[in-house]
Parts: structure tokens; sequence; C-alpha cells
């Protein structure tokens, strides 16, 4: 009788947890869990320096713009805004919570919130597709696991795509709940994140088309996101170069793969439309290019790393977005400009070029999974009525349909170097950052500096960062009043590799004098 008491108490009390434990608190544990991971691993990894030259990209605009400077950025002799890099106001929602808190940390705190918030839509486009709740969790923790939405958490805040990674799974929703006044406000507040969202404003119109919804989903989209990317790449951010910058004529030149676009770059109208010299000097040439050369195009998208890539892509999520080709059309421009490229940072799923693919990727992997899984359950009824199969039991089979999705996919980051995992492993000796604290502590803070990239973020704020080693497009160490240089910088040792050794010309000119030296850290002024 006892054992029977016991056991009773037993199952009451797991029926209470079990009560308890509904879906929308597991999301809310879930997202909980998330930003706690992410927000201590991307403050740790700020805090030992762990961060390169793209914080200064991403930190710098924001500071500036609080203080009259929009969208400042430094490092760059032909523009002193990110306008003139890119049409960018996506940094815009951060900057009052960054004028109330006016740290680095707040950038981290902010733009994990933001993914995390992602996954609110996620749970809801997937509980509308499969009828479940549970399965809309399954599916938001394969949002928050995949990889290059893990990559991303930990990129140089604040990333000005990630709004509008928000804004288009919250216009997925609106387009499934047929919402057109929601869907086309939030397409368009999100193509103007950066210019390349416009393109993916563009694909969700096209994607309506296919589905045949009425016009108003699919022209608004595709007549504004051509437009307004075209508008912006020719005509808006050529605007914004220094007056004392004379670009390069806006030339055509001859289709050639080979082509390097440092020999132009910015070539005269926007640096983005400059990455693919390769393919034509403009918009048109450039699809025309494309459109009359389709075999050396086949060739150079489909070179080994950048199969390499679409194969991390989409293995990630297990390559269930190949079983939605439809709703994978919403991650093809995104594809389409990165695999056209031929920098090498824009097709591997550790860099902020793969901010907007996620939503198609995810929203394909969603309708992919119920795909499969009806799929399966239908192969499973017709070998029951064959009775030589057993079907199985409805909600047991998707609770180990989904629970096996996601526990693959938490898998899938011990081989990729789960980049929250290498944050805390692999951090900067506390020894060397007191070092460069202290070298820092010697810079004031209205002296213009050149740096490595690993020291820059740390040297904010201040109007004037250069980046070591730099190039032609960038402002040089001699137009600084500070030189703070780590020896082991990966961009320093390749030019020297090339017969550029900027830390010996330094040394050695007699208008540069050496502050400081300890630890291969190297803080020099100018005379």
């Amino acid at each position: 009788m006892i054992r029977n008491h016991t056991i009773r108490e037993h199952r009451s009390r797991t029926g209470e947890w079990a009560s308890w434990l509904t879906p929308r608190r597991t999301l809310a544990a879930l997202l909980i869990a998330f930003a706690a991971v992410v927000i201590g691993a991307g403050s740790y990894k700020y805090s030992y320096w762990g961060h390169g030259f793209d914080m200064v990209d991403f930190h710098m605009p924001i500071w500036g713009t609080i203080r009259g400077h929009f969208l400042l950025v430094s490092r760059y002799n032909f523009t002193d805004t990110f306008m003139g890099l890119d049409v960018a106001l996506g940094f815009l929602p951060a900057i009052p919570f960054y004028a109330l808190v006016p740290s680095a940390y707040t950038l981290v705190v902010l733009q994990t919130l933001l993914l995390a918030s992602a996954a609110v839509p996620v749970y809801l486009i997937a509980r509308d597709r499969m009828g479940s709740p549970w399965a809309g969790v399954a599916c938001a923790a394969l949002y928050l696991l995949y990889p290059t939405t893990q990559f991303m958490a930990m990129a140089a805040p604040f990333q000005p795509r990630v709004p509008a990674l928000v804004l288009f799974f919250w216009a997925f929703l609106a387009l499934e709940r047929r919402r057109p006044g929601w869907y086309l406000t939030l397409l368009f507040l999100a193509m103007l994140a950066r210019t390349d969202a416009a393109l993916v404003t563009v694909a969700f119109g096209m994607y309506a088309a296919l589905r045949r919804m009425p016009l108003r989903y699919s022209v608004p989209p595709v007549l504004v996101g051509l437009t307004y990317f075209y508008v912006a790449i020719t005509y808006v951010t050529p605007r914004f170069y220094s007056e004392s910058f004379t670009p390069p004529p806006q030339i055509e030149v001859p289709f050639d793969l080979t082509r390097d676009y440092n020999d132009l770059w910015p070539c005269g109208v926007s640096p983005q439309a400059c990455y693919y010299l390769h393919l034509g000097g403009s918009i048109p040439n450039i699809v025309r290019n494309i459109l009359t050369h389709p075999v050396e195009i086949f060739f150079f998208i489909t070179q080994p790393a950048k199969l390499t890539y679409l194969a991390l892509m989409f293995g990630g999520l297990l390559f269930l977005p190949l079983f939605a080709p439809r709703e994978l059309l919403l991650a093809a421009p995104i594809f389409a400009i990165n695999l056209l490229s031929n920098r090498v940072y824009q097709y591997v799923i550790t860099e902020q070029y793969q901010i907007l693919a996620i939503p198609g990727m995810v929203i394909a992997a969603i309708y992919g999974a119920g795909w499969l899984l009806e799929a399966l359950e239908r192969a499973t009824r017709l070998a029951s009525a064959g009775g030589w199969w057993r079907a199985w039991p409805p909600d047991t089979g998707r609770v180990a349909f989904y629970g096996t999705l996601v526990a693959l996919v938490a898998l899938l980051n011990l081989p990729l170097k789960n980049p929250v995992v290498s944050a805390v492993r692999y951090p900067e000796r506390p020894e060397r950052v007191a070092v460069m604290e202290r070298m820092r502590a010697m810079i004031p803070p209205d002296a213009a500096v050149a740096a490595t990239s690993f020291l820059a973020p740390h040297l904010l704020p201040r109007l004037e960062i250069y980046y070591i080693p730099g190039g032609p497009m960038h402002h040089q160490p001699d137009e600084a009043d500070y030189a703070f240089i780590d020896a082991r910088a990966a961009g320093l040792r390749d030019q020297q590799a090339r017969g550029n050794d900027i830390l010996g010309r330094l040394l050695a000119d007699p208008a540069w004098e050496l502050l400081d030296e300890e630890d291969d850290l190297y803080l020099l002024r100018r005379r």
C-alpha cells in the first residue's frame, strides 16, 4: 500500500509539472537562456579584447550620431559617414538605448535581445503551419541553435541588419495571416536597415506572386524594393563622399572574374556595387554580363569554397530548407550576392553577410520540416494498412521528430566551433589585457589613433580611429597622432610577408617616438 501511495504521489507531481510546463513558458525559458548565455559570452569577449575593427565600424556610427556626426566612420579617406559606404538606417533603433547608457555593453545586450526576440515570430509561424504550439517551440529552438544564428549573435555589435532580420520574420507572419497593411509596413521598414535588405523585400513580393496571392502582396514589394535598391546604390551613397575626395569616373569595365575590386574601389559609385567590379561597372552592366556569361558564372559560383559555404548554411538546419524550395526563395537574394562576390568574407558562415539569409532559411526549414513530417506520417499509415508496420502514435511521433531535429542542430555546433564557447575558451591572457589597458590610458581622448584590429574597439569613444594595416581607401598611420600596434595581428603579418613592414617603418621613422613596448604591443606617438 505504501508503494502504491508513492507511485500515485509521483504521478501527481509529474502531472503538476507537466501542466506547468506549457509551450509559452518553455519558449520564454529558451529566450532567457539564449539571452543570458550570449550576453555573458559577448560581454566576456569584449572585456578580453576579443572583437576586431568591425566593432569600431558598428559602434562609432551610433556614438557619433548622438554627438552630431551622423553615422560617423573614420577609417576611410573618401567618407566620414557610414552612408558613404551603404545606406544603413538599421543603426537608428540602437540610438535611444545607447543615449541612456552609452557603453559597448549596451550594444551587446541590445543586439542579443533583438536576435532572441525573433524566436517569437518563428514560434508563431511554426505553430500556425504545424497546428501545434510544441512544434513552434521546437522551431524556435532550431532558430536559436542554428550555427549561423550563433555566429551572428557573437558578431561585433551593433549590426544594422539585425533589426531587419526581426522585421522580416514578423512580415512573413503578417503575410500568412493576410494582414497586408502590417506586411507592407514591416517589409518597407526592414528595407531601410541596409541596402541588401531591399532585395529580400523583392523576394517577399516574388514569393507572394508564386502563391498567387492578391497583387497588393506582390507588386509593391517588388517595385519599391527594386527602385530603392537601384537609387540607394547609384545615387544616394555617392552623395555622401567627402568633398575633398575625387572619386574615379564611373566607367564600364569589361567582364573579368579575376579583377580585384581594390584596384578601383570605391570606383565612383556605391562601394557595395564596387565589390562586384569583376562583373561590370554598373548594375545594368552587371545584370547583362551575368545573363550573357552563364557558363563562366556557373563555375564561378560553384568553386569548392562556395560549395562548402552552402553545405554549412544548409547543413546547419539539417538540409530541411531544401524540402521547401518556394519558401527558400526568401533567402535566394542573399545567397546570390554572396556567391557572386569574390570577397571570401561573404561566403563563410561566420560573418555578418549571412544575417539576412537567416529568415528565409529558418522559414524554409519550418515548412520543409512540416512537409517531411507529413510525408513520414503518410508513409507509416500506408505501412500500417499493409499489416507489417505499426504506425506511430501521432503525438509521440511528432515529439520524437522535433526532439531529434533540435538535438541534431544543437550537436552541429560542436564541429563548427560554437562562437559562444570559443569566446570563453580562448580569451586574451589577463596579463596581456592589463598591458593593453595601460597603454590605452596613455592616449589622450581627443587624439587621432591608428590601431590594429583587436586594439581599436577599446579606443572608443573618439572621433578618429584609423585601421592598420589599411589600404588605399583608408587613412594611413602617418595621418594619426598615435599608433597602437599588436605585432601579432594577422593583417600586419600578411603585409610584412608582402614586403610592407609597417611596424618596422614606424619604429625607424624619426617622426615617431616609441612610448611603450611589452609583449609584442607597441605604442608610438608622432613627435
